[in-house]
């Protein structure tokens, strides 16, 4: 058999044997939502794909340092802004503070995925979660930028008005329970507070590590146990 051929069939095999796995199928659908995205003349529904967007001068500021801190495309940054911002009207939550957790947890990858199963740009939990998702296709749609930050909105939105508190809503967005210790909730404070200033068209303080100098800078969380 020829080389090519070989290399063929077993490109074929290893193509197999990803989609065959749950995991595999997740990520397909993420990448089918991604492309169907972009052949769709709706901007919400394509939310991480570069179409226009009619961004306030301090959404596109935001945009702007979002997509040099992260490297992502600005059209494609300005559609989460979008996105964020319109999520945050309709649950009554800090634009900015969703903007965060996007950043922290995912850096803006609409296909992050961790090791315990956390999906997206919010890093949802589908299987704990799964009602978060129903409105918006199921957990199948978890990989979706606009279905995703719909279900991570609407966990923190459940925890903010379960607990009273921001810091305490992140906790448990973490997975930390009461009593329990993490750097998390700084660590998102800071960041909001840096992308709120940057929409402001100012610049903060920052320590050596490249956070602001209040609150105080920490390591960034590497997976999520929401």
């Amino acid at each position: 058999m020829h080389s090519h051929g070989v290399v063929v069939i077993v490109g074929l095999l290893l193509g197999l044997s990803i989609v065959l796995t749950p995991a595999g199928r997740a990520r397909l659908d993420g990448w089918v939502g991604v492309v169907q995205g972009a052949l769709s003349s709706s901007s919400v529904d394509s939310v991480f794909v570069a179409l226009p967007t009619s961004l306030t001068p301090e959404q596109a500021r935001a945009a702007r340092w979002i997509a040099n801190r992260h490297r992502v495309s600005r059209g494609a940054t300005e559609q989460i802004v979008a996105a964020a911002f319109e999520t945050a009207k309709l649950m009554r939550l800090d634009p900015y503070l969703l903007l965060a957790v996007i950043s922290v947890e995912s850096g803006f990858n609409p296909l992050a995925e961790s090791r315990v199963g956390a999906k997206g740009l919010m890093q949802v939990m589908p299987e704990v979660h799964k009602d978060k998702f129903e409105s918006n296709g199921g957990v199948q749609a978890a990989l979706h930028p606009w279905a995703n930050i719909q279900a991570g909105a609407a966990v923190l939105r459940e925890y903010l008005d379960r607990f009273k508190s921001t810091e305490a809503a992140l906790m448990a967005y973490v997975g930390v329970g009461p009593g329990g210790a993490s750097e998390y909730p700084t660590k998102v404070i800071g960041i909001r507070d840096r992308i709120r200033a940057a929409s402001q068209g100012r610049v903060l303080a920052q320590t050596d590590t490249g956070e602001p100098t209040a609150p105080t800078s920490i390591s960034v969380r590497t997976a999520s146990s929401l």
